[in-house]
């Protein structure tokens, strides 16, 4: 009786719905959720690295917070991972951590914000697509390329209409408008590096926030100009929790997590959605205005974006 009820409820098993609890379980893991938390986090980084442009806190001052806190919260843990060896740790430390901050927050000193939220964000997929070439001799296919174009011409019409607004454009501008193509360009070879490293986001973002920290800390305390001191207390804890925890902690391990189940390019180019997100926040949150060529502008880089995340797949 068994032998002939096995292959009846072999079929009845195979016939039946997929289990709808199975559904969000295999999305949570798919990691789309990691990465719109990502965009989220990121998107405020931007909002808050504006003000803290604009505050007394030095870019040094912003990057000690960033991995000074994140490095605490490391220490909790780093007895839950395995760390992967120590040239890894190094150079995920000197991209992701101390290169990036140093060159975005310097950047936001000299240039103005509107830049940085276009040039910081708005460049990483070019980067990533660049670094990738160069690294992997992997050259973007067509549908990428066309999708890589659109994004140029949106961040163009963006730093065209910034520039017109602005009525000139100063050397230091033109310094700081350097240092956020540098920090994307960090931040690319930062995320080529995890693609080539496979390892937990857990254990991804103990190694390069604690590592960070080590490195750049004492030469921090040592040798780099600080205002600390001076700035008022509310400052240091608003920009300690959200540089320091979210985006430096919970931001590395989703985005982490993001190009493990992803992959660098899919990642990339839905970040490029950060600049029109962050200059829509801008509206009402800084009383920045939005011209109709940065709004179309905006439109095209996420027009583009979204073209390179479907040509991806």
């Amino acid at each position: 009786m068994a032998d002939f009820s096995r292959p009846l409820i072999s079929k009845f098993m195979s016939e039946l719905p997929p289990n709808p609890i199975s559904r969000p379980v295999s999305f949570l893991r798919s990691g789309w959720p990691a990465l719109l938390a990502t965009l989220c986090i990121w998107t405020g980084f931007i909002l808050m690295s504006r003000a803290a442009g604009k505050g007394v806190l030095t870019p040094w001052d912003v990057t000690a917070l960033r991995l000074g806190t994140g490095g605490i919260i490391a220490l909790f843990f780093l007895p839950r991972v395995k760390l992967p060896n120590m040239k890894v740790m190094a150079l995920f430390a000197l991209f992701g951590a101390i290169g990036y901050a140093c060159f975005v927050y310097s950047g936001f000193r000299l240039a103005p914000a509107a830049h940085g939220a276009v040039l910081a964000p708005g460049c990483l997929p070019l980067a990533t697509a660049i670094v990738a070439w160069l690294w992997f001799k992997k050259k973007p296919n067509r549908k990428q390329m066309i999708a890589l174009l659109g994004i140029g011409i949106g961040i163009l019409m963006i730093a065209t209409d910034s520039l017109s607004a602005q009525g000139h454009l100063t050397g230091w501008q033109l310094v700081g408008d350097l240092l956020f193509i540098c920090a994307a360009f960090s931040w690319a070879i930062f995320t080529v590096l995890l693609r080539e490293n496979p390892m937990p986001p857990l254990a991804a973002t103990v190694a390069t926030v604690l590592t960070g920290a080590l490195m750049y800390l004492p030469i921090w305390w040592l040798f780099l100009p600080s205002t600390l001191s001076l700035a008022p207390p509310h400052e240091i804890a608003m920009q300690a929790l959200y540089q320091g925890v979210l985006v430096v902690f919970v931001a590395l391990i989703t985005y982490a997590h993001a190009v493990r189940q992803l992959g660098p390019q899919i990642v990339a180019l839905t970040l490029a959605m950060v600049p029109v997100l962050a200059s829509l926040g801008a509206v009402p949150l800084l009383d920045e205005p939005l011209s109709m060529l940065a709004l179309t502008g905006l439109l095209a880089v996420t027009a583009a974006a979204v073209l390179g995340v479907r040509a991806s797949r």
